[in-house]
């Protein structure tokens, strides 16, 4: 297979006006409680004396930020937003709470606000040890994961839920790490893979750690369809971290060829017409100025003396998708990198991106950039999270924040997932906050 690689660079440049956090923890002490569901923003003003008399200054923050994310109501302060599955009218989320655990629920659009649809089973002993991710193939069915290997699938019936579950079995033996939470170097947190996503009702698929499952839509159980054992080392893992797609015959799953700490490599696999195709993939060294080295047959991603993760995809047509790497140079964080493949008629091609997420000088961070945790693509546009923020990158290569702030401050949390049905139908969600965009 013959390969062609473009590398190019974006020129502009974005502050960011807030600082990464060591933990979720600081995260969550961090952030701006969400207002109580039943009023979508009781703001700072306590409503003042009925009776009195005395005009009283309304200081009740707007619903809505300058760029249209307006907030959500949700059941619990404390809840930190995984991922979400959203339509027109209805949306569904994972999250986790510290009073709660892993809860599942269901957002309105006639009501704004957020309410749970789960069962508890989900954090029976020895089962939500955390949140995974969300697939919805209509507004009365949906799967999640939770784990340590756990896909739920929840259908509804006259206004009741009812869920059912399976264990994905790990097919990487002798290991006593976690498969479905490995840490990112870029952002020193944990990146799930363990995760859930169709193309339809009756093609439904699972990914935990180096293995991808196909559900019988008879039997509703998962089984493997594709294992990545070609593992080269006693501590090598290959781990699988988003997937997207046309159809059955066009699934895209990205991720990291992956020893620990700085020997992580990017990694595509493709379903075509044709099976399953290694896209992209390295040999991974010991070296901590080339963990990474050309695999024979693959698209080298990033080159040498680059590594990290592949952490989200996005398609632009059937032949072209968009993924996001955290480039990682030795031991320091690089830059945001959109990785464009395409197909070629002679195999694939890729070209990289910088995306500017600059911290802004003054922030208190001690990075002059941040990872990014998501991505997503409508109309001509590429919507990025990270810390506080929401990044608009335009096909001319420009890019511009979509503010979420609604008072002029920065919005200091974790954002963990954009998802949408189009540039008018946006979320971005994260540790306490659950924003819905419905403006251009």
């Amino acid at each position: 297979m013959r390969t062609i690689i473009v590398l190019a660079s974006a020129v502009a440049s974005v502050a960011i006006a807030s600082a990464c956090a060591s933990s979720e923890d600081e995260a969550l002490l961090r952030a701006d409680p969400p207002a109580p569901a039943a009023v979508p923003d009781g703001g700072d003003d306590d409503g003042g004396d009925a009776d009195s008399d005395v005009d009283v200054p309304d200081t009740r923050l707007p619903d809505c930020s300058p760029a249209g994310w307006c907030i959500t109501g949700f059941p619990d302060d404390d809840l930190v937003f995984r991922d979400i599955a959203p339509f027109d009218e209805v949306a569904f989320a994972i999250a986790e709470s510290a009073t709660e655990g892993i809860k599942v629920l269901e957002w309105t659009k006639s009501t704004n606000t957020w309410k749970y649809i789960d069962d508890g089973t989900q954090n029976a002993t020895g089962i939500g040890t955390f949140a995974g991710r969300i697939h919805a193939p209509n507004v009365d069915e949906a799967y999640f994961t939770v784990g340590p290997s756990h896909v739920f699938h929840g259908e509804r019936s006259g206004g009741t839920w009812t869920w059912t579950k399976q264990a994905l079995p790990d097919n990487i033996a002798g290991h006593t790490d976690s498969h479905g939470n490995p840490t990112q170097r870029a952002s020193g947190q944990p990146i799930t893979t363990l995760g859930v996503w169709g193309t339809g009702a009756g093609d439904v698929y699972a990914y935990y750690s180096n293995t991808i499952f196909h559900r019988d839509p008879a039997s509703g159980s998962f089984a493997a369809v594709y294992v990545a054992d070609d593992l080269e080392a006693a501590n090598e893992h290959i781990f699988f971290a988003s997937v997207h797609g046309s159809g059955p015959n066009d699934l895209w799953f990205v991720g990291a060829r992956d020893r620990g700490a700085s020997y992580t490599c990017p990694l595509v696999v493709r379903r075509s017409a044709a099976g399953w195709e290694r896209v992209a993939d390295s040999v991974v060294s010991n070296s901590f100025n080339a963990a990474c080295a050309e695999r024979p047959g693959t698209l080298f991603i990033g080159g040498r003396g680059k590594n990290g993760w592949l952490v989200d995809i996005a398609p632009v047509s059937k032949t072209e998708y968009v993924a996001l790497h955290n480039r990682v140079a030795g031991l320091t964080f690089e830059g945001v990198y959109a990785t464009t493949i395409r197909v070629t008629d002679d195999g694939y091609s890729f070209e990289q991106s910088l995306v500017p997420m600059q911290v802004a000088p003054g922030s208190g961070s001690a990075l002059e950039t941040a990872p990014s945790t998501a991505l997503w693509r409508g109309d001509g546009e590429t919507w990025f999270t990270s810390w506080g923020l929401v990044l608009r990158g335009s096909d001319d290569g420009t890019f511009s924040v979509s503010t979420l702030s609604r008072s002029g401050g920065p919005v200091s949390a974790p954002f963990y997932r954009i998802r949408g049905t189009s540039n008018q139908n946006l979320w971005a969600i994260g540790a306490r906050h659950a924003y819905h965009k419905t403006t251009p």
